[in-house]
């Protein structure tokens, strides 16, 4: 598909209800047609050119700069499908500084933990995409953790492979747990996408299993219509994330 149509399409669950919370990432996933496994060439091929669409869902501002700005500069166009809270567009903690996006800076496909570094002891290293870095990150703060590095998938599709696979090598042990968090329904969001993929990942960084989901169980709907029903799901995600 020689396209270069952006689609910014409201994707984050706040509390307010279903009709705003999900782009319905997971059946624009479906679409993708990378295969889930790794081959022995598959860092060898460019995947951003054997990709039918790119799926993303950025976290700074820069970020969101340097993805328009690719899909304008690349010599070729794909359809760039972007899932993005309009939170993040009024949030503090999602600044960045004018110099990420400066001469000679570019889109990131993964982002590391910039408060954990690579080669430190953890026990617990969290996968995840999207506005719920944020509130982790909160809630990691007021327990007082310090040693639970959370990685950012910042390009859903293709799947970063490679650069995935070069951030968890700096974290991962085989007495590493590590857990893909999503504040969307088992059944939505990137986790159908994403769990052979992050598994591939971790054989080839030698970790000790394979990679476990934690988020809200299976519903029929995006998101729950009740404040207090928002709350109290989001507060057993982050106890059974962190606990």
């Amino acid at each position: 598909m020689n396209s270069g149509l952006v689609m910014l399409l409201p994707h984050g669950l706040d509390g307010a209800g279903p009709e705003h919370s999900s782009a319905r990432i997971e059946r624009f996933l479906q679409l993708i047609k990378i295969l889930p496994k790794l081959t022995n060439d598959a860092y060898e091929f460019d995947p951003q050119l054997n990709i039918n669409m790119h799926v993303v869902n950025p976290t700074t501002p820069a970020q969101y700069f340097h993805l328009l700005r690719r899909q304008m500069l690349r010599n070729y166009r794909k359809p760039l499908i972007v899932a993005a809270p309009k939170g993040l567009l009024r949030s503090p903690s999602a600044a960045c500084a004018i110099a990420d996006m400066d001469i000679g800076t570019e889109f990131q496909r993964v982002l590391a933990d910039p408060s954990v570094a690579p080669g430190s002891t953890v026990s617990r290293v969290l996968v995840v995409s999207g506005k719920i870095y944020y509130d982790l990150v909160r809630e990691r703060k007021d327990r007082g953790l310090e040693n639970v590095p959370i990685v950012r998938i910042e390009e859903i599709a293709p799947f970063p492979f490679d650069v995935l696979e070069g951030v968890l090598q700096g974290y991962v042990s085989e007495n590493t747990e590590v857990l893909w968090v999503q504040e969307e329904a088992r059944n939505q969001g990137p986790w159908a996408h994403v769990e052979g993929r992050i598994n591939e990942v971790l054989k080839k960084v030698n970790a000790g299993s394979r990679v476990r989901y934690v988020g809200r169980r299976e519903s029929p709907v995006p998101a729950v219509g009740v404040g207090s029903w928002h709350k109290a799901e989001s507060a057993k995600l982050f106890n059974d994330v962190f606990a």
